[in-house]
């Protein structure tokens, strides 16, 4: 008897080496969550490539988690099928057998439940509230086919892996089982920033409105170009030349003027209208709210793209509170997600709570408070 609890021991040990050597693709992270390097690329072109990458790491535990449910899906088929094994009555049940040793019921649902638990059973709990809060939609489903391309986008390119072995290497056993996988994560994702809508109120929405909110502003640049990694002689030497061509408008010339004579050093663009809210560093943004239609700026404006001539033409009316409220809000959200990492998590725990999730086996039920407890 004790040499056969040994032997389970040691086929539960082996078990979790295992699943531990097939984590292929993502590397495992602390709690607090570190990024994974990347490799350098050219910026303009690969940041959102990148981005995906990180966001698909940072989920790495939903995805086992579906591999998880696979399995349970698996464990339960076995059990249960007529005339070939027997039903969990009390767990004693053979599972398998090889050379004299017997996997049972038990033993194989402890050591699933150690591994895959939390992360398959919340995948089963929030499908169950979610799917019914935010139903199938084509708009939806569209997304989530561009957001599939764009993984096999990235890992085509930074790791010649192509779909089938992109699927496989995560667990994956079918296209169909990866959208489901993402369709889950847009619907915690659409859940958590409804949450947090909730509880943000008029008088954050006014403040917002009265302090960021401006009319579209038209403006064009001259841009001395030097990357954020050059040397600190080609950053002065950057500097210097943006200077020269402010003193040449301060003479009297106008920009048409000086772009058209530096043409070869500089990079010139016209921006066109940009709301409060565009998608431009902070430092332009603050920079062209600062002038005057009409005006240039007297300061090169350093950014991660180099040095700024900046040239404001025009700004549009500022619009009504009644129509920038939903972009207000969306705004709001992202700045709250920044400034707390858990709210996500917390939204989801709220949300269940607020379904009536209740917990049978008390391990399930210890796992998920300290799994939670990280979080609050």
């Amino acid at each position: 008897m004790a040499k056969k609890k040994q032997e389970t021991k040691n086929n539960k040990k082996e078990k979790k080496e295992e699943v531990i050597k097939e984590e292929k693709i993502v590397k495992e992270k602390d709690k607090k969550g570190t990024k994974k390097e990347t490799k350098k690329v050219k910026k303009n072109n690969d940041d959102k490539v990148l981005k995906i990458i990180e966001f698909f790491d940072k989920y790495r535990l939903a995805i086992y988690g579906a591999v998880g449910g696979i399995l349970l899906t698996i464990l339960v088929v076995i059990i249960i099928w007529p005339d070939r094994i027997a039903t969990l009555k009390d767990g004693t049940q053979p599972v398998a057998e090889i050379n004299g040793y017997t996997v049972t019921a038990d033993i194989l649902y402890e050591d699933m439940k150690e591994v895959y638990s939390i992360s398959s059973l919340l995948d089963k709990i929030d499908n169950k509230i979610l799917e019914e809060k935010y139903p199938e939609t084509e708009e939806m489903n569209d997304e989530l086919k561009q957001q599939a391309e764009s993984y096999y986008s990235a890992y085509e390119q930074y790791y010649q892996m192509d779909k089938e072995t992109f699927l496989s290497n995560n667990g994956f056993g079918s296209e169909k089982a990866f959208l489901e996988y993402l369709r889950l994560q847009y619907r915690r994702n659409k859940y958590a920033e409804d949450y947090i809508k909730s509880l943000i109120s008029d008088k954050e929405i006014e403040k917002y409105y009265n302090d960021k909110v401006y009319g579209d502003i038209n403006t064009k640049h001259i841009l001395v170009k030097v990357d954020s990694s050059a040397s600190d002689e080609d950053k002065e030497e950057a500097e210097k030349l943006a200077k020269e061509i402010i003193s040449k408008l301060d003479s009297g010339k106008t920009f048409d003027e000086v772009k058209e004579e530096y043409k070869d050093k500089i990079t010139y663009e016209e921006l066109g209208y940009k709301s409060y809210n565009a998608n431009l560093e902070s430092a332009y943004m603050e920079a062209m709210q600062k002038l005057e239609n009409n005006s240039y700026s007297k300061e090169p404006v350093k950014t991660s793209y180099g040095y700024h001539i900046i040239y404001r033409i025009d700004q549009k009316e500022k619009p009504t509170l009644e129509d920038v409220k939903e972009e207000i809000l969306d705004s709001l959200v992202s700045e709250k997600k920044s400034e707390d990492a858990n709210i996500v998590y917390i939204s989801l725990d709220k949300m269940r709570e607020k379904a009536g999730l209740k917990f049978s086996d008390t391990v399930l039920e210890k796992k998920y408070n300290t799994y939670m407890s990280q979080y609050k």
